[in-house]
């Protein structure tokens, strides 16, 4: 692992001034995080002193690969500490700080995002096409917020789920699913634990359907799982999508949360896939990444991820829609 921070005074090799470094990342923040603490001891002239103002660029790398492009978003000082802690987000805190107006109006989300990219000087990698127009008015929503609202209806046509993240300082939109070599996380090898929890807090078992005057249209249910559950039900205002909305919202088996400890591989990232073959658990198969922390702490690296068997997406759907 290797950190680098660079300032208006120049650029520095800081890796030899920190003993722990995380990088982490979740499908619900569109930011990823990177902490560290850097050594501080400003009487004695054999540690070096560095200095790392809020808005310091900040790159980790490892093996030469980076695993983080960002700027320092807080730092903190204390007398009863020879640290200096960093938190520091890369360019997506930025979607998120940034309140516009767009009106769209049968265009590709696409499209509308490598425009609103071109207006703030936001350069793009690849964003997935999806072969779906949209329209819809956006007054006072963060970038953020529009993206991923583009990218939620149209998922509801293509049956994809989207992640959203910078590679490096280029904007991504990518459909979820293996890619290209995807790891492999095995007892024998480099799994350190796992635990898998299942919960009905949170299912989806009926929507019911209403209409602008509070009056019951249709109800959609799994009606297995409301026998074995009971009955656990969300609202929803009739559209001409409701009835595929209704659908996309139930689930009909326990929510899953499986977490594994493993060795460190840059490769194993939020809105990426692993293969995981663990028998007591009885984890066996591909799982979507929901979340990750990669962490460097005295000279070893290894990793905790959060896995899920379906694709999630922060799904969003904000502003007002445009025509029938």
């Amino acid at each position: 692992m290797e950190l680098y921070l660079a300032n208006e005074s120049g650029g520095y090799d800081v890796t030899g001034l920190v003993s722990t470094v995380s990088v982490s990342g979740d499908y619900q923040q569109i930011a990823r995080t990177l902490q560290a603490s850097l050594l501080s001891f400003p009487t004695d002239s054999r540690v070096p002193e560095v200095d790392c103002p809020v808005g310091s660029a900040v790159r980790l790398t490892h093996e030469g690969e980076t695993l983080f492009d960002g700027y320092v978003i807080s730092r903190t000082k204390s007398t009863a500490a020879n640290t200096i802690d960093l938190t520091c987000y890369d360019r997506g805190f930025y979607l998120k700080r940034i309140r516009t107006a767009k009106k769209v109006v049968d265009a590709a989300p696409e499209a509308v995002v490598a425009e609103l990219c071109g207006e703030y000087g936001i350069d793009t990698g690849g964003l997935a096409a999806t072969g779906v127009t949209v329209s819809r008015k956006f007054l006072g929503q963060t970038l953020y917020e529009i993206i991923a609202t583009l990218y939620t209806i149209a998922g509801r046509t293509t049956g994809e789920k989207y992640h959203i993240g910078f590679d490096g300082d280029r904007l991504c939109v990518r459909a979820k699913g293996p890619s290209g070599r995807v790891t492999v996380i095995r007892g024998d090898s480099n799994l350190m634990d796992a635990s898998v929890t299942e919960s009905v807090e949170n299912m989806v078992n009926s929507v019911a359907i209403y209409n602008q005057d509070g009056l019951l249209q249709s109800t959609v249910q799994r009606e297995g799982a409301v026998q074995l559950y009971g009955l656990m039900q969300e609202y929803l205002q009739q559209a001409n999508d409701a009835q595929t909305q209704a659908e996309s919202m139930l689930s009909e088996d326990p929510e899953q949360k499986i977490t594994v400890n493993c060795l460190g591989d840059p490769s194993l990232v939020t809105g990426g896939c692993a293969i995981v073959r663990e028998p007591y658990t009885g984890l066996y198969g591909l799982f979507y990444i929901d979340s990750d922390t990669h962490t460097w702490k005295n000279g070893q690296y290894y990793n905790r991820l959060v896995l899920n068997f379906k694709a999630m997406m922060d799904e969003k759907e904000v502003g007002e829609a445009i025509g029938g």
